[in-house]
């Protein structure tokens, strides 16, 4: 099983450039640190368009190195900040946020493939990366392994499934474990009859009954495409095959993860459904911090239920196992796919049903290959934008 981490602890002061600071795991960050303002600091912040959200980030902690999308923002936000930090922009600006010699940990939170670079960089630099990017890990998740191995860098998961997992297989012997389940809230459409679903409209599908996230990650929970691609972050953070991860359906989000080993036994992950407690983990691990929740309430009544997805329903996880299987590029081709589908859904170019089509038509006629360098990756990613790209203009 590869490792992603090092076990070795320290109370040292954290020095933190948050990539993606205006999205929801980005203010959660920021949370973290105003609990832990003695071990956690804020040296770089990296946006996109949200440049009075940056602004009022940036007074508030005064990180010295600052990123927004593009050079006019850059602008604004110079002629409107009360100091002067360090102004980039675009992906360099990324990369200088990343690679500031002041900074030991990356909390790698931008959305898509565009945060690719950055946390391949960071780890090859030698970084803590807490990564919130999954699909770094799912487009080239073989080559971030590399970039930590020769940099020195540490990788460590923020989304709630794989920091529970992270939990549960700390110090593990890879040999007893048989299994592992992440679990899935069944998003919107859980209980939805098929028809229904393919006819669903944009509101319906980011109406979400359990997290507060972006647009892009809603649909994709609705999809069941984000549970998919977790179960290959899972098989790279870990170094687990496809059939070592299943999917439970979980709507009460309580329990994150499960891990099963050979004797019939299951041990459970369980905490209050709040992304401040994952990247809370990420941040200070090894260590165990009181933090901004509150302990999980065992008095209060309740009741947790489990069941098996429906690929009939939710054909976009069965798409993620066959990527999963296939290897080398092919998890890169549907992720790219899936971002070209989701954002023509949102812009009402194509019906939600449209996108599983979109993506199993594109992992179907462009071949994977070889995973071999990050060239090859995006190269492989830029292909199957262009061909779903031209499947959704025939859609429109």
């Amino acid at each position: 099983m590869p490792t992603c981490t090092s076990s070795t602890g320290s109370t040292e002061l954290r020095s933190l450039a948050i990539l993606g600071s205006t999205g929801s795991i980005g203010t959660s960050t920021l949370d973290v640190v105003q609990a832990h303002g003695s071990r956690l600091t804020v040296v770089a912040l990296a946006a996109g368009r949200n440049r009075e959200l940056l602004r009022a980030q940036c007074e508030a902690f005064r990180p010295r190195c600052v990123s927004v999308g593009s050079k006019e923002d850059a602008d604004w936000l110079r002629a409107t900040l009360s100091y002067r930090p360090e102004l980039h922009w675009g992906a360099e600006g990324l990369l200088a946020c990343a690679l500031h010699a002041d900074v030991d940990t990356v909390v790698a939170a931008i959305v898509g493939s565009l945060g690719l670079i950055s946390t391949e960089a960071a780890l090859r630099a030698g970084r803590r990366v807490c990564v919130a990017n999954k699909e770094s890990l799912v487009v080239g998740g073989a080559l971030m392994h590399e970039a930590a191995l020769a940099g020195g860098g540490e990788l460590l998961p923020v989304d709630s499934e794989h920091a529970a997992l992270h939990q549960l297989l700390d110090g593990r012997d890879p040999a007893s474990i048989r299994e592992v389940r992440i679990t899935a809230s069944g998003g919107p459409f859980r209980d939805w009859p098929l028809a229904r679903i393919q006819a669903a409209t944009i509101q319906e599908a980011l109406n979400h009954p359990t997290w507060k996230m972006g647009p892009k990650i809603t649909i994709d929970s609705a999809t069941l495409m984000n549970k998919g691609l977790e179960v290959i972050e899972a098989s790279v953070l870990f170094g687990l095959s496809a059939d070592q991860v299943a999917v439970t359906v979980h709507p009460q989000s309580q329990v994150h993860a499960m891990v099963g080993f050979h004797d019939g036994s299951y041990q459970l992950q369980v905490c209050a459904n709040d992304m401040k407690l994952p990247i809370q983990y990420c941040l200070l691990y090894p260590e165990k911090q009181p933090g901004p929740v509150a302990p999980y309430p065992w008095d209060e009544a309740r009741a947790w239920t489990f069941e098996a997805p429906d690929l009939d329903r939710f054909p976009c996880l069965g798409l993620a196992f066959q990527a999963l299987r296939e290897g080398g590029t092919a998890p890169a081709l549907l992720n790219a796919a899936n971002e070209v589908a989701v954002a023509a859904f949102l812009q009402g170019r194509i019906g939600f049903w449209d996108i599983q089509a979109c993506n199993q038509e594109t992992l179907s006629r462009i071949p994977a290959r070889p995973l071999g360098s990050l060239p090859e990756v995006l190269d492989a990613d830029r292909t199957a934008r262009r061909h779903a790209e031209g499947w959704v203009q025939t859609r429109a």
